[in-house]
């Protein structure tokens, strides 16, 4: 019964893993803040590319082209995250004013 659990858990990792734009094989090796970069990107191109300039496009892309490859992917250092995460951060911030702009406007 626990094997069967243990199993069931995997695939539901691997599942959740894959969602986020995450390669499984890679989970264990790669520095945790790559791998939040690595999140994010998937996220911002696949859910909210309107919000994004060209410029931002790219950046997210070549990013993921990197991660994608493991020779490349070896000689990325954490802070290569860094203007990923940055790119994250303003497209939540027009989010938000978004929001709160439909929130302001239904009062």
């Amino acid at each position: 019964m626990n094997k069967y659990k243990n199993f069931m858990d995997d695939g539901l990792t691997a599942d959740w893993l894959r969602d986020n734009g995450i390669a499984v094989q890679t989970f264990g090796t790669t520095h945790i803040r790559l791998l939040q970069a690595q999140q994010q990107a998937h996220a911002l191109l696949t859910q909210h590319s309107n919000l994004l300039t060209q410029y931002q496009r790219t950046t997210l892309e070549t990013f993921q082209h990197q991660m994608a490859h493991k020779n490349t992917r070896i000689k990325l250092k954490p802070t290569a995250a860094n203007p990923i995460l940055n790119i994250s951060s303003k497209i939540n911030r027009q989010l938000f004013k978004q929001h709160r702009h439909l929130a302001q406007a239904q009062h």
